[in-house]
């Protein structure tokens, strides 16, 4: 065994024994701070500027152009803040020590993510979601989805502040009580997700172990990465991974637990202050779904150009159809018909969280391939089953979900995996 086989060897072990070890101690910390940020307010609308909490404290609603007094306790910004400069707003804030209300899904979003980042009490800022008259109009919202989108707010990204407000023939009431019923009674005030000490170089340094199993080079764009910022070194050691273990992992079998722990590593080392309280997100989400896929794609072209070169025509058509389809649906911001919307909330109810649509479909397929490696064309079925690999990975890369719903979600799709190919093995050989 030469030196470079021998450093390999041992980059796995280190890999495999940081991994677990570190992970016993970082999951039952993360999942008690994450069951105290399960703690939700409720404001209700009093008109255009104010909302009244439970404990009739007040929350302002900040538009472009209007100023921040010393007798504002809570605040939220809405509007398009575009082209006003944070720092006129970051004295007041902190001066008052005001509380910065972060609304979901408003053009105020950026703005009010660069006031709680830059300012110096950071830990003054809460989460608010909201539903508008106008979105229960164009979406045809009822109390069933209304109810539904409050309940993956709270559940999934952890929402601080429920902000009602009057909507036309919706018993917002008897929403409300499902809500206490399923997370119990909502406390007087918001307060974001607090940090805790997780060594998070210690996760880090195991993804770099993964990287060094494939190859010694690997971790160097990673460590060039860290000037600019540690979760940009991340998320590049990550993207990396998700390539590499690939190829290094021999036991096909193993490798959706390999890319679960990957993704249980990535978002342990984000789990800080702004990821948790999404100020901060992990950067290059759209790569981490393509990296993989679009390499074998590369490496499919280039050992079996001879004869795919005649289908290439039709395989760009499919590929773009389907690659277009797979981007524009991954994210947070997507077109969902109404009866998908639907469908979605039945899944929820039944399943109590809703797995990857994606991973549910395609590691059947992933397993698959695995029993039918000699098949002519079975490279499409591993290109397909590598989308649910990293999207087990893209699961984690979202830090403020608590980790009990990103670890039922994915949990749930490897098993139906694991149990496809069981079933296909039985088929197989019976």
């Amino acid at each position: 065994m030469d030196m470079v086989t021998r450093l390999k060897r041992i980059s796995s072990w280190l890999f495999l024994l940081i991994s677990i070890t570190y992970l016993i101690f970082f999951i039952p910390v993360r999942i008690n701070s994450d069951r105290k940020a399960m703690n939700y307010s409720v404001g209700f609308t009093l008109d255009d500027k104010r909302i009244v909490l439970q404990n009739d404290e007040i929350v302002w609603v900040i538009e472009p152009g209007e100023k921040l007094e010393d007798y504002m306790k809570y605040v939220i910004f809405k509007g398009d803040f575009s082209q006003i400069d944070p720092a006129s707003y970051i004295q007041d804030i902190d001066r008052y020590k005001i509380f910065v209300g972060i609304l979901e899904f408003n053009e105020s979003l950026p703005f009010a993510k660069r006031l709680a980042s830059q300012r110096s009490l950071k830990d003054l800022i809460f989460r608010v979601h909201t539903v508008r008259q106008e979105e229960v109009d164009k979406l045809g919202l009822d109390e069933t989805m209304i109810y539904y989108r409050l309940r993956r707010a709270i559940l999934e990204r952890s929402i601080d502040l429920l902000w009602i407000q009057p909507l036309n023939n919706v018993n917002m009431q008897t929403v409300l009580e499902k809500l206490e019923r399923q997370f119990g009674k909502p406390v007087p005030s918001p307060m974001p997700q607090k940090d805790f000490q997780a060594l998070r170089f210690i996760p880090f340094l195991a993804i770099l172990f993964a990287l060094t199993s494939y190859k010694i080079v690997a971790v160097l764009p990673s460590i060039a990465a860290l000037p600019f910022g540690f979760s940009i070194s991340v998320s590049v050691a990550s993207i990396m991974a998700t390539v590499t273990l690939h190829f290094s992992i021999r036991k096909r079998e193993l490798l959706p637990l390999f890319y679960l722990l990957l993704g249980l590593l990535t978002y342990a080392t984000l789990s800080d202050f702004n990821h948790m309280n999404d100020l901060d997100q992990f950067r290059g989400v759209k790569l981490s779904l393509i990296a993989l896929p679009a390499t074998l794609v590369i490496i499919i072209l280039i050992r079996h150009w001879k004869w795919l070169k005649r289908y290439i025509p039709y395989l760009l058509v499919a590929g773009g159809f389907f690659g277009f389809y797979y981007i524009s649906r991954s994210g947070n911001i997507a077109f969902v018909p109404d009866m998908e919307r639907k469908l979605r909330d039945l899944i929820e109810g039944l399943l109590w969280v809703r797995p990857r649509f994606k991973e549910v479909l395609f590691y059947p397929v992933y397993f698959i391939s695995l029993r039918f490696i000699n098949f002519k064309w079975n490279f499409v079925l591993e290109i397909l089953g590598s989308i649910a690999l990293v999207s087990t990975f893209n699961t984690f890369c979202h830090i403020k979900t608590p980790l009990v719903v990103s670890l039922y979600r994915s949990v749930f799709s490897i098993l139906l995996g694991y149990i496809a190919y069981y079933i296909v093995r039985r088929l197989r050989w019976s």
